[in-house]
């Protein structure tokens, strides 16, 4: 970014605006002399040799608007005498320790000029909440494309030692005429780093976080090794563990977490105030560096007992007495081969899950149910699959929206835990979409094709791992049967769980809503508490959709 700099000496500026007012003066009065010659000749009827009257009119005409015009050119340089331009070209080193010295390369800086260099964004410290951070230092001209600023350790000590801050350089000068300032601004990502022969010397808790998380939170081992350079290596991964579920493995890279690059074990703790965390790895032999979402299962802020089970009560009567339990029915019955068959397809998709890698992003799911249910409408003439597959993908969407990836692996990996982690239980969306996706499963439920089979199939399979935990386990043959008995459950769900089209329609459309907010603002300090209500909830209706004297036809819940 370029930005007037450098000005002229402003005597020199003020010393040429008096010559030229000086000559348009002189100019003036030849110009009345000349007049003045002219006109006592004119009345006399002396002849003046060599001079012809008829041009020299035009000729001073020109003369003087040639000296107007050089005094106005002086006078707006006297004004404004920023002639020359800053351009900052490079910020470097990327990392400064304490004594350190960052240098500004660019052109246009003005010698024997204080300069201020002005540092505002976001500071990511080590096991501690993000904070802004705008700070003026004292910077150094040494050339024309050069500029010092010396870091000191009482600079380090006000922003907390270890950081990485995240925004801009600003390079500042005050104006010639003391009125403004000129400065250049430039994106900056700069890390602080304590003094590595201390750090060295020192015990490792010195440094550390007071009640923080650590890699092995998350069942990453990571290496003790102080190379100065940016990624922390992975010396070993726990197989049950959260880091595992989502593909980490030994020799993997952890360059980043939550907007600070990592140098050493020391710098991996993530901020306690928050439920999730960004992480950056990279794998040798791959390209590129790749982002995982790991939740803090020890921050999560749960309900005590006694709430718990007032909610959990609370939870239970709303669902006895609200309009969705009101409204259980039955779908048109299927047939006993028709669900062996569905329960046989469904067997091959979760194979195909976990064989076929391109099966682990909801996207190419979505791509799957479109084709198929492309397929049931063309086979029936029916729209009512298109109706069907609208339902599911905003449903889909949602979840996508709660867990803020694509990644089925990382959604399943959310819900580790208890089964009120699912995202059945979650939050107040998910559940909302969870009915949504049944009543977009019972759309198909009595339908007797293959097509139908098909999809209702892929989107059971789809639903079990967005709404109920998925896998949940690292064995294979133990994560394809739960897998399987939770698709067949999603199955069974949507043909006791009726509701109208509208209803359907207001609850995805909240539960987006809902998505949208919490992606927006964030609502983690509510899950604890949802999840004993919507447990509840659940709860009632599976009682009435499975004991047939509390069983109530599917009639509008009011008249």
């Amino acid at each position: 970014m370029r930005r007037p700099g450098g000005k002229p000496p402003r005597p020199l500026a003020l010393a040429l605006t008096l010559a030229l007012a000086l000559t348009l003066a002189l100019a003036l009065a030849l110009e009345l002399a000349l007049t003045l010659a002219l006109t006592l000749a004119l009345s006399t009827g002396t002849v003046i040799p060599n001079f012809d009257v008829s041009g020299w009119g035009s000729e001073m005409e020109a003369m003087r608007t040639a000296v107007l015009c050089a005094l106005l050119l002086s006078s707006a340089c006297s004004a404004y005498d920023d002639l020359r331009l800053l351009d900052i070209e490079a910020i470097e080193p990327p990392q400064i320790e304490p004594g350190g010295t960052l240098r500004i390369h660019g052109e246009g800086f003005p010698l024997g000029r204080s300069a201020v260099v002005s540092l505002h964004g976001t500071l990511h410290r080590p096991g501690v909440p993000a904070s802004p951070l705008d700070v003026r230092l004292r910077a150094e001209v040494q050339t024309e494309t050069l500029i010092e600023v010396p870091i000191d350790a009482e600079f380090m000590r006000s922003i907390g030692g270890r950081a990485t801050l995240e925004g801009s350089l600003r390079l500042i000068f005050r104006a010639a005429n003391d009125r403004r300032d000129v400065f250049a601004e430039q994106p900056v990502l700069v890390d602080f780093l304590p003094d590595t022969s201390v750090q060295l010397r020192t015990e490792p808790n010195v440094y550390e976080p007071v009640q923080s998380i650590d890699g092995q939170h998350f069942g990453v081992a990571l290496s003790r090794e102080e190379s100065g350079t940016i990624g922390v290596r992975v010396e070993s991964v726990d197989p049950h563990s959260f880091a595992a579920t989502q593909g980490v493995r030994p020799g993997d890279t952890l360059v980043g977490l939550d907007g600070m690059r990592l140098y050493s074990w020391r710098d991996f703790f993530p901020d306690p105030s928050q439920t999730e965390s960004s992480v950056w790895v990279a794998r040798p032999g791959l390209e590129g560096v790749h982002m995982l979402r790991w939740w803090h299962e020890a921050t999560e802020r749960r309900a005590d007992p006694l709430t718990f089970g007032v909610l959990l009560l609370f939870g239970l009567l709303l669902g006895w007495l609200s309009p969705m339990a009101l409204r259980l029915g039955k779908a048109p019955s299927a047939s006993i081969e028709v669900w062996l068959t569905r329960l046989s397809l469904v067997l091959v998709f979760v194979a195909a899950l976990f064989c076929a890698s391109a099966l682990q992003w909801t996207t190419i799911w979505i791509l799957v149910l479109g084709s198929l249910a492309a397929l049931f409408s063309l086979a029936a003439r029916d729209r009512v699959a298109i109706t069907s597959f609208a339902f599911a993908v905003l449903s889909t969407l949602t979840v996508m929206l709660l867990a803020r990836t694509a990644s089925i692996a990382s959604i399943v990996a959310a819900q580790d835990g208890t089964v009120l982690d699912w995202y059945l239980f979650r939050t107040p969306a998910s559940t909302l979409a969870f009915g949504s996706y049944l009543y977009a499963l019972g759309e198909l439920g009595g339908q007797n094709r293959l097509s139908a089979s098909l999809y209702a199939s892929a989107a059971a399979v789809l639903g079990a791992a967005l709404f109920l935990g998925g896998w949940e386990t690292t064995e294979p043959v133990l994560g394809v049967s739960l897998l399987v008995a939770k698709a067949g459950a999603i199955l069974l769900g949507a043909r006791f769980f009726r509701m109208s089209r509208e209803v359907a329609i207001s609850a995805l459309g909240l539960g987006l809503s809902l998505a949208l907010l919490g992606a927006w603002a964030g609502t983690d300090v509510l899950l604890s508490y949802w999840s004993a209500l919507a447990a509840g909830c659940v709860g009632a209706v599976l009682v009435r959709a499975i004991v047939p004297a509390l069983h109530r036809p599917s009639v509008p819940a009011v008249a």
